[in-house]
């Protein structure tokens, strides 16, 4: 089992190879999920790799973000450059450079990243067979779901100490919608961390919980057959990464266990928060440490890593000493067969050291400080020959750097060509309307008259109530179960699959969805696919590999600019939202109950910050919640602008409106009538996001 560690600086990758981490995770530009995290100069990066090179640790470069169009070639620039620097995998999040990088550089091992969403075992196979080697599990997993999800075809990576974001896979867009920085761009700003009311208290801190633990549940995640045990937050401090890799190594070997008072000491100094051992999800209370005496313990980890070399390669040396007129010939083996030969010093009859073999043993046993521990020396000698000791010792050190280059030689990975942008499809002059609806009572006739293009339905609500279905189909209208972001274990996959079948029955044979292993499940049963906002397009490239998988449209990121949805080439059906609430986040606990007091799900919750804001709280699939935005987004008003974007349709997307607000609405996109709701925004598409 690999033991992976956070890098964010060349301090930390020295603290993670030093304490015994297997392979360390980094970056080295601004296309990753931690940008404040990453400070590498420009050659520190190269010579980080080869550090680790040397010392036998992995090093997986993250580009692990959404790519805009006119990033494309900036982060296939570094993806090329990190192959070039030796690193061994790329951490990916965007199918599109996904797409590009299996043309550049085909021999390079691609892992997923968790914000990919994959929560069943069918997913994490469709995710080997598309060219994954390693998906990272979405944190909040359960222990048994990882058990199922280790058996897959492909290799999996757990998170077994990390922060817990309140979002389901981490995909949360309070920040970016809020205009604080988007926490796909890796600018979160712990929002979710605030103090929000619910049910009428005040409560500390709602979506804030403890950081995840499952150390002790190492041997299980080994049973289990999990490849690699990572540890998360490239934001802490270098002494973070030099701690928990130390403890996860012990929790690695089957003779070693850190004492309870370390570990608490640990929790008290690097969790502010705490740390949830029995639960998933355990809210948190901020703590504070006697800054003297944090500052004492992280002292100590220091000193650990940067005073000498712990981390170390086994090596083998052969000497042949055997005439006074030819050089003491060097050599030097490690595990992994790399070799290096040099000529040493000629024998000398001055020489300060005879060559015996219990001379030359203590000589090349000489390895501290380096990266490199002498395992055996093998020696062909001839008696009586004497060599100068310090000419001997240069020859050893000069040999090992010999080795270190060896070690350090980049594999011979095939370079492929850039592949050219998508060709852009073909497109209506105008875009037509589509409806996304939460309840079965927006379903009203009045409505479906208007005979939008496309009407999305959530797929409990169609198969509670067919009829919502039949409203739309009277006019001609498509209509699309909408899947649940997140569905997570045999029992609720069982009732969602049963559910799709149902609901095929009654005619309605298209899905909507944000999570690519749920469309492979609407697949198998039998539906035609549409992609929803978590799907995070944001470049042409995606939209090609969603239209090969099949998909007949899909949704951009609402974290585009107009005109960047203006500027990006559609190779397919494309639509954007142009009014309503968007989705916050998927909250894997219950909020509505904890507002209640008590299992309330048909009836909504709100969540109100400290700045006025009113978050509504509804049911989700599961005993989830979705937390929509304050503010609806209008862009009724702009629609001269949206209307030249390309698009095949543009989406009005209802919530917490009555049926009458909802049709209201729709007349006021449809047919200018003049209707303005309270509460609107822009959101990000006329300013952007950080």
């Amino acid at each position: 089992m690999e033991l992976l560690s956070p890098a964010p600086s060349p301090e930390a990758v020295t603290a993670a190879v030093q304490n015994g981490a297997d392979a360390v995770y980094l970056s080295f530009d601004d296309l990753n999920d931690c940008r404040s995290a990453v400070n590498f100069a420009d050659d520190a990066f190269e010579a980080a790799v080869r550090y680790c090179r040397v010392r036998d640790c992995r090093v997986y470069l993250a580009l692990n973000v959404p790519v805009r169009g006119d990033e494309m070639p900036k982060a296939a620039g570094l993806a090329l450059r990190g192959q070039r620097a030796g690193v061994d995998a790329i951490i990916l999040r965007d199918l599109g450079l996904f797409t590009v990088l299996r043309r550049l550089l085909p021999d390079m091992p691609l892992f997923a990243d968790h914000r990919l969403g994959f929560y069943t075992p069918e997913s994490a196979a469709a995710a080997g067979s598309l060219g994954f080697q390693r998906i990272f599990l979405p944190p909040e997993m359960p222990l048994a779901e990882i058990r199922r999800m280790a058996a897959a075809p492909v290799e999996t990576a757990v998170y077994v100490q990390s922060s817990l974001c309140a979002a389901a896979a981490g995909t949360c867009r309070m920040s970016a919608l809020s205009g604080r920085g988007s926490a796909d761009r890796g600018m979160c700003s712990g929002m979710c961390r605030e103090t929000y009311t619910l049910g009428g208290r005040w409560d500390t801190t709602p979506l804030s919980w403890k950081d995840r633990s499952l150390i002790a549940d190492i041997p299980a995640l080994k049973e289990a057959g999990v490849d690699c045990v990572c540890i998360g937050d490239r934001g802490r401090r270098v002494e973070y990464v030099a701690a928990y890799t130390a403890e996860v190594r012990s929790a690695l070997e089957d003779d070693q266990k850190i004492a309870e008072a370390d570990r608490d000491t640990m929790e008290r100094v690097f969790a502010p928060y705490g740390v949830a051992r029995s639960r998933v999800f355990e809210r948190a209370e901020p703590h504070e440490e006697e800054p003297r005496a944090v500052e004492r313990y992280c002292d100590g980890l220091r000193r650990g890593y940067a005073a000498s070399e712990i981390r170390r390669v086994d090596v083998r040396f052969a000497v042949a000493a055997q005439r006074e007129d030819r050089n003491v010939t060097l050599g030097v083996q490690d595990a992994d067969g790399n070799q290096a030969v040099l000529l040493g010093p000629f024998p000398n009859p001055a020489g300060d050291e005879e060559l015996t073999e219990e001379n030359l043993r203590e000589i090349m046993y000489r390895t501290a400080g380096t990266p490199f521990r002498c395992e055996d020396v093998e020696c062909a000698l001839t008696d009586g020959l004497r060599v100068s000791g310090i000419e001997l010792d240069e020859a050893r050190r000069r040999l090992l750097y010999a080795l270190s280059e060896e070690r350090a030689k980049v594999p011979d990975r095939a370079e492929g060509l850039f592949p050219p942008e998508p060709f852009p499809g073909a497109h209506p002059m105008l875009p037509g309307i589509t409806f996304s609806v939460l309840t079965a009572e927006q379903c009203t006739p009045e409505l479906a008259s208007l005979r939008p293009a496309c009407v999305y339905v959530p797929l409990d609500v169609l198969y509670r109530h067919p009829d919502c279905a039949g409203v739309f189909a009277e006019q001609g209208c498509t209509v699309a179960a909408a899947l649940p972001q997140v569905a997570c274990g045999e029992a609720e996959i069982a009732e969602m699959r049963g559910m799709l079948a149902a609901v095929r029955e009654n005619g309605v044979d298209q899905a909507l969805t944000g999570n690519l292993g749920l469309a492979l499940i609407a697949s198998q049963e039998g539906f035609d696919l549409r992609g929803d906002l978590d799907l995070a397009v944001t470049n042409a490239w995606t939209l090609q590999s969603l239209s090969a998988a099949g998909f007949l449209s899909a949704a951009v990121s609402p974290e585009l600019t107009l005109d960047q949805i203006a500027e990006l080439t559609k190779p397919m059906d494309t639509e954007m939202v142009v009014y309503g609430r968007l989705p916050a986040m998927i909250s894997e606990t219950c909020l509505i109950k904890e507002s209640a007091g008590r299992c309330a799900c048909t009836t909504p919750a709100q969540m109100a910050d400290a700045h006025g804001g009113v978050w509504p709280v509804t049911k989700h699939f599961g005993c989830r919640n979705t937390v929509w935005m304050p503010r609806k987004i209008w862009l009724e008003d702009l629609t001269a602008q949206w209307m030249q974007c390309g698009l095949w349709a543009a989406r009005l997307s209802f919530s917490t409106e009555s049926p009458r607000e909802c049709y209201d609405v729709a007349c006021a996109y449809i047919h200018g009538s003049g209707y303005r709701p309270n509460g609107m925004t822009r959101g990000a598409y006329v300013r952007g996001v950080l």
